[in-house]
C-alpha cells in the first residue's frame, strides 16, 4: 500500500512539475513575443504618408513590406485589431481563435438553400482581426493553384493574373527563384523580367540573353512549407493508397497529403515571412486597434487619404496619403469600406443618405467553397483524440521539440477529382463539442447527429469534407446602415444555382467511396451518414439522391474562403470594380489588392495564392 500511495504521489508530483515548465515556457513564448513585436509600432499617426495599406492580414503584410524595401517611401500599415496572443501559434488549436476577440465573428444573413441545420439558418463567417489577419487563423493550407483556376481569370478580363506571370512570386515565396552570377554585365535582369512579367510583357529575348548571367538557385524561402509524411501517418498513407484504388472510378482524380504553412511545428503566415523581419524599419509604421471608417476624395475623385477611428475613441483622425491607398481588409470589410466612402450601386448608397462617388458593383460576386462533413469511425488507434491531445508528454514534445500533434493543424490529405471535386481529411476521432459546434453555428442536434461519437473523448475516426471548388452561386456584402462602426450584411446565397448542388452530391459520393476503400476497411473504417431532423422523410441511403441533397442543404458549412466582392476584370466590363492593375474604376490612388479582386474562385485554399498576388502587385504599384 506504501509504495502505491508514494508511486501516486510521485506521479502527482511529475504531473506538477510538468504543467509548471510547460506554464514557464509558455510565459518565456509569450514575454519574447510581446518584446520583438513592439517595433514599428505607433500610438498616433503623423499627418501624411506615400502609401496607406488598409488591413494588416495576408496581404497587407506582404505589401507593406515590399513597399517599405525603398527607404525613401514612407508607409502606414492600419490594423483593425491587435497583436494575436500565443495561441495563434499552435497548429492544433486553430478553432480556439474563432469567435474570440481576434475574430470578427461575422455570421451570413439567415440562408435560403442551405445551412437550415445552422441556428437561424445563419452560417458562421469567421476572419482574423489583428496583424497577420485570417492568416492567423486559418487552417494553413498550402496550395499554389492550377493553370486553369487563371485562365479563367484572363479569360474573364483580367489579363495579366495568368500562372506564367504568378510563377515568379509563387517560386521567390518558395525560396526557388533566379538570382545573378556576381560581378556579369545583365545582374540586373532576373528583377528586370520579374516587372515585366508582372506587367504581362513579352520578356523571351531578355530572358534568353540573362541565361548565361542568372542561374536558378535556391534562396531564403519567404514560406516554410511542411508536410505530412506517409511514412509517419497511417491515415496519410491510407488516403494515398485509396486514391489509387479510385482512380479508375473518378475522371482526373489526384490525392496528395497535406502541405501546410507551419515551421518548426508553429504556424508560418505572410507576418512572419514578410512583415517581421522589416519592422523597426525607419519608414514603415505600424498602426494597430484602428478602424479605417472610410477612403476620403476630393472633387476631382483623386484619394486624399483616409479617415481613422481608434479604439476606445470617438472621434475620426484624418491621414493623407501622398501616393497610393491600398484597401487589403478582405472579402468583406473591404467593400465596407467602399460603400462607406461612397464607392459604390448608387441606389443602394442613396438609400443611406451616403454621397456618391463612383457608381460600381462594390459587394457584388461574393462566392465561397462549401464543405460538407461527414464523420468516419476507426477501430484503429490512428487518428487525433481529445484524450491523446490532453497527455502531459503532449505538451512537452511540442515545448522542446515543436513536435507531435500540437504541432499539426490535424489535416492529413487532400484530393481533387472531375476537376470541380475537393475533399479534405480532417484527422479527429472525437471533437470538443463546444468548440466545434459554436464555430460552425450548428444547432445541438445537427451535430450530434453528424458527430454521434462527439462525448467520447477516445473514440478513433476522422472527418472527410466533400466541397464543390468551382461553385457558380455569387452572393453580396451590402451595408445595414450608414455607421462605420456596424456590421455588413452578408448574404453567399449558398447552393443558389442548381449546378452546386450537383456538384456537391458528386462530392459526398466521392468521399463514400474512399472511406469504403480497401486502405480503410483494413483500419475498421465506418462511415456515419446523419439522421437529420429536416430530412427525417427520406430513408438514410447513399445511393439516394434526395436524401444526399437534403443533409448537403442542412449541414453543409462555409469552407472559409470568401471572395470576388470587388471583382478585377477589364475596365470596361460594368461589373467590375478593378482593373487589371487592381485599381478602382474611375478613380485615382486607390487600389484594392485581397481575396475581394478574385473573379472566380481558386480550386482550393487561396491564402499561398494571395500572397504571391500581393508580391505581384507592390511591383506593378512600383513600377506605375
Amino acid at each position: 500500500m506504501g509504495k502505491v500511495s508514494s508511486l501516486l504521489s510521485n506521479q502527482a508530483l511529475y504531473s506538477m512539475i510538468m504543467t509548471l515548465m510547460v506554464g514557464v515556457m509558455l510565459g518565456l513564448v509569450v514575454w519574447s513575443s510581446r518584446i520583438s513585436s513592439q517595433r514599428g509600432i505607433i500610438e498616433m499617426p503623423e499627418s501624411h504618408y506615400d502609401y496607406i495599406i488598409v488591413g494588416g492580414g495576408t496581404a497587407g503584410c506582404v505589401l507593406a513590406a515590399r513597399l517599405s524595401a525603398n527607404p525613401y517611401h514612407s508607409v502606414l500599415l492600419v490594423e483593425a485589431g491587435e497583436y494575436f496572443n500565443w495561441l495563434s501559434s499552435v497548429p492544433l488549436v486553430t478553432p480556439m481563435l474563432q469567435g474570440s476577440a481576434h475574430d470578427w465573428a461575422y455570421h451570413t444573413k439567415s440562408q435560403v438553400h442551405s445551412s437550415w441545420g445552422l441556428n437561424n439558418q445563419s452560417s458562421a463567417c469567421p476572419r482574423g482581426r489583428g496583424l497577420g489577419g485570417t492568416g492567423q487563423m486559418n487552417y494553413m493550407l498550402h496550395y499554389t493553384g492550377s493553370e486553369e483556376d487563371f485562365s479563367r481569370w484572363e479569360d474573364s478580363g483580367a489579363t495579366g493574373w495568368g500562372l506564367r506571370q504568378l510563377q515568379p512570386y509563387v517560386s521567390k515565396m518558395l525560396g526557388t527563384e533566379y538570382q545573378c552570377i556576381a560581378k556579369q554585365p545583365y545582374c540586373l535582369n532576373s528583377y528586370q523580367i520579374l516587372l515585366m512579367s508582372a506587367a504581362g510583357l513579352h520578356t523571351t529575348s531578355l530572358h534568353q540573353k540573362s541565361q548565361n548571367n542568372c542561374k536558378r538557385v535556391k534562396a531564403q524561402p519567404r514560406m516554410h512549407i511542411s508536410h505530412v509524411d506517409v511514412g509517419n501517418s497511417v491515415l496519410g498513407k491510407a488516403f494515398i493508397d485509396a486514391g489509387n484504388e479510385l482512380a479508375m472510378a473518378f475522371k482526373g482524380l489526384s490525392f496528395s497529403t497535406v502541405q501546410s504553412t507551419v515551421y518548426k511545428g508553429q504556424r508560418w503566415s505572410s507576418l512572419d515571412g514578410y512583415l517581421r523581419p522589416t519592422l523597426g524599419q525607419h519608414n514603415l509604421k505600424v498602426l494597430l486597434n484602428t478602424r479605417v471608417t472610410k477612403v476620403v476624395f476630393d472633387n476631382a475623385r483623386v484619394v486624399q487619404g483616409v479617415e481613422l477611428r481608434m479604439s476606445g475613441d470617438l472621434s475620426t483622425k484624418f491621414v493623407r496619403s501622398r501616393k497610393e491607398v491600398v484597401l487589403s481588409a478582405g472579402a468583406i470589410n473591404t467593400p465596407h469600406i467602399l460603400l462607406q466612402s461612397g464607392v459604390g450601386p448608387q441606389a443602394h448608397l442613396h438609400k443611406y443618405g451616403i454621397p456618391v462617388v463612383s457608381d460600381l458593383n462594390v459587394g457584388f460576386n461574393l462566392h465561397d467553397h462549401l464543405n460538407m462533413p461527414l464523420y468516419v469511425s476507426l477501430e484503429t488507434p490512428v487518428s487525433v483524440t481529445i484524450n491523446k491531445v490532453q497527455q502531459v508528454h503532449q505538451f512537452w514534445d511540442y515545448m522542446i521539440h515543436g513536435k507531435g500533434l500540437l504541432a499539426s493543424s490535424g489535416l492529413v490529405g487532400v484530393g481533387t477529382a472531375e476537376t470541380d471535386l475537393g475533399l479534405l481529411l480532417f484527422g479527429f476521432g472525437s471533437t470538443d463539442e463546444k468548440i466545434f459546434r459554436d464555430i460552425a453555428n450548428y444547432k445541438q442536434e445537427t451535430f450530434h447527429a453528424l458527430f454521434p461519437f462527439s462525448h467520447n473523448k477516445t473514440q478513433e475516426g476522422f472527418v472527410l469534407l466533400a466541397s464543390c471548388l468551382l461553385p457558380s452561386s455569387r452572393g453580396i456584402v451590402t451595408l445595414n446602415d450608414a455607421d462605420p462602426s456596424n456590421e455588413p450584411v452578408i448574404d453567399p446565397q449558398y447552393l443558389q444555382h442548381p449546378h452546386d448542388i450537383a456538384c456537391m452530391i458528386r462530392a459526398v459520393k466521392l468521399a463514400i467511396s474512399l472511406s469504403s476503400s480497401q486502405p480503410f476497411q483494413h483500419l475498421g473504417a465506418k462511415l456515419h451518414l446523419p439522421q437529420l431532423e429536416e430530412c427525417q422523410h427520406l430513408e438514410v441511403d447513399p445511393q439516394n439522391q434526395s436524401y444526399l441533397e437534403c443533409i448537403i442543404r442542412t449541414a453543409a458549412i462555409t469552407g472559409y474562403h470568401p471572395g470576388g466582392t470587388c471583382k478585377m476584370g477589364s475596365p470596361h466590363d460594368k461589373t467590375t470594380v478593378v482593373d487589371p492593375q487592381l485599381r478602382v474604376r474611375g478613380l485615382h490612388g486607390l487600389r484594392v489588392m485581397d481575396a475581394s479582386v478574385m473573379p472566380t474562385p481558386v480550386s482550393g485554399h487561396p491564402n499561398s495564392i494571395l500572397i504571391a498576388m500581393a508580391d505581384r502587385t507592390a511591383d506593378l504599384i512600383l513600377r506605375h
